[in-house]
């Protein structure tokens, strides 16, 4: 019964560590439960010699399957995580000893002692769990190629070790054990397929119904337009006209400003039509300029997108929305200047920036808005920001961000420029 409470205590350790490195809670799910209940029942067989213990090996294959099913993330980035809770959970397993080593004597039993360290090991991850270190080493190490690389070359090699020693135990016969070693490869081989037929229904799913929702808006946009184009000849008209009203050549010049000012005024975001090919982020430009319209914020901008970038349409739109939400979020309701200057062109690859003014803001401030799950209820500043790294990593484009005066007013400047 000892032996079973020091095996649960390690499963949940596990557990808990894994889920830490993913940013997530533990939950009480049938994903977890069955896999503590499959580790337990299969450690147990190799304990009552059901099962070979040539076979200890699966149960780090299992924990693999588990990974991979639970958080849904590439076999590079399980991989890695596997890896690093191998690393935390023997680091605090030798750190634990050291001090159990000469309490041990007193205890005399070994169960005891185990069951002690393991206990104190959960409790730690326990305790750490809502930390942002375990994020920052997970971000860290991915963002390392070599490391990928080299954690996908450690499991490999284990694998062809545990094969090796399988055969080595003559504990199979040769024709079993090449059909294990073909079975093996093919389900790794079905996995990537299926994982990459997985992502990319996923990313056709999302592009459609981002293109569904902001083709209508842009629909919208083309009709207002069109409507617009009946009364162009009656302003005109107009302005022609001014002349038989102004009492002299300073009046009418004033008068024909004026109106056309307006005019402009009215259709400052018609031409977000004519500054990128794509309907569809038309579409989603001119609506976030007008949600931005209804709450009081005036939106400067200058497109010109073509379509020369590398980054796929669907996050290219998440990346400007989480920045203009960002934007609209910091200046709504607040004494500042109620404006945002919006900048998109891909002239030499992707290039935004986005300038909204702020109020005693420092680089330090900056560096919490990129933390995940970062928010303030002053401003909401952060807000999604963290997705803004996750696709840097994906893209490897460059993030900077400035603060400067204008008009006796601070001003952030997020601002991405794609390497070409």
């Amino acid at each position: 019964m000892s032996e079973v409470i020091y095996r649960l205590l390690e499963m949940l350790a596990l557990v808990l560590c894994l889920h830490s490195l993913s940013g997530e809670k533990v939950k009480l799910d049938i994903c977890n439960v069955g896999f503590i209940v499959i580790e337990l029942t299969f450690m147990q067989m190799i304990q009552d010699g059901i099962v070979s213990k040539q076979l200890y090996f699966a149960v780090y294959l299992i924990y693999f399957v588990f990974a991979y099913i639970k958080f849904k993330n590439t076999i590079q980035r399980t991989i890695l995580k596997c890896m690093l809770v191998t690393l935390i959970m023997g680091g605090l397993q030798i750190v634990v000893y050291i001090p159990m080593f000469f309490i041990s004597p007193i205890i005399r039993n070994e169960t005891i002692v185990v069951i002690i360290i393991n206990s104190i090991i959960f409790m730690i991850l326990m305790l750490t769990s809502k930390s942002n270190k375990y994020q920052y080493l997970i971000d860290f190490c991915e963002s390392k190629d070599w490391i990928l690389k080299m954690s996908f070359f450690i499991c490999i090699t284990i694998i062809v070790y545990f094969m090796y020693e399988l055969k080595k135990s003559e504990i199979i016969e040769i024709d079993i054990f090449i059909l294990i070693s073909l079975f093996m490869i093919i389900l790794l081989i079905f996995i990537y397929r299926w994982q990459k037929s997985v992502f990319e229904l996923d990313r056709k799913d999302r592009e459609l119904s981002i293109t569904n929702l902001y083709n209508g808006v842009f629909e919208d946009l083309i009709k207002t337009i069109r409507w617009k184009q009946h009364d162009f000849h009656n302003q005109i008209d107009a302005i022609y006209s001014m002349h038989f009203t102004a009492n002299s050549l300073d009046e009418l010049i004033e008068a024909q400003s004026e109106y056309c000012d307006n005019l402009i005024y009215e259709n400052r975001y018609s031409k977000v039509l004519s500054c990128t090919n794509n309907s569809t982020l038309a579409g989603f430009l001119y609506s976030k300029f007008n949600n931005a319209e209804q709450v009081g914020i005036e939106i400067e901008y200058d497109i010109s997108f073509t379509g020369n970038t590398l980054i796929v349409l669907y996050d290219l739109i998440e990346i400007i929305g989480v920045l203009m939400d960002n934007a609209i979020e910091a200046v709504t309701g607040s004494k500042l200047p109620q404006k945002i200057k919006f900048l998109l062109n891909d002239y030499n690859g992707l290039y935004i920036s986005i300038k909204n003014p702020v109020i005693n803001i420092s680089y330090k401030d900056i560096e919490k808005f990129f933390e995940k799950e970062y928010t303030t209820k002053v401003s909401g500043s952060g807000i999604g920001l963290s997705k803004i790294k996750e696709y840097q990593k994906k893209y490897k484009y460059n993030i900077y961000t400035c603060i400067n005066k204008e008009s006796d007013f601070q001003w952030i400047e997020f601002r991405i420029e794609e390497n070409k």
